[in-house]
């Protein structure tokens, strides 16, 4: 189970740093970060998040879908993993806790259907 989550986190990190080509991309500065927005052909935002300016990961990155529902939260400190990192998929909700890039829990939770219609 943790390699398997181990391997989506990873892959998810590789889809922030190399998104769709298509993708349609704005980035600006802000004070001493880079905020990158990036958007699907169809308007709705795909990725927000930071970077720094040698080009790490930093504070809140959010991942969505295609009809713009929430995918993922996630945390980083100057490229490195922390804090609570939150996935929603259909039937359930994964957080894992990093510290320091390693993983310290996870935890999951089924949705039921009337928590299902709330995000």
């Amino acid at each position: 189970m943790k390699n398997l989550l181990l391997t989506f986190v990873t892959l998810f990190s590789t889809f922030v740093v190399f998104s769709q080509e298509n993708d349609i991309r704005k980035i600006e500065k802000k004070g001493d970060l880079l905020e990158v927005k990036l958007y699907y052909e169809n308007g709705n935002i795909m990725q927000h998040g930071f970077y720094t300016e040698d080009g790490k990961l930093h504070a809140t990155w959010e991942s969505f879908n295609l009809d713009g529902s929430r995918k993922c939260i996630a945390t980083y400190n100057y490229g490195v993993k922390v804090g609570t990192w939150t996935y929603w998929s259909e039937n359930k909700i994964t957080k894992i806790v990093y510290d320091n890039n390693n993983i310290i829990s996870i935890e999951e939770t089924e949705l039921t259907e009337k928590i299902k219609n709330t995000f």
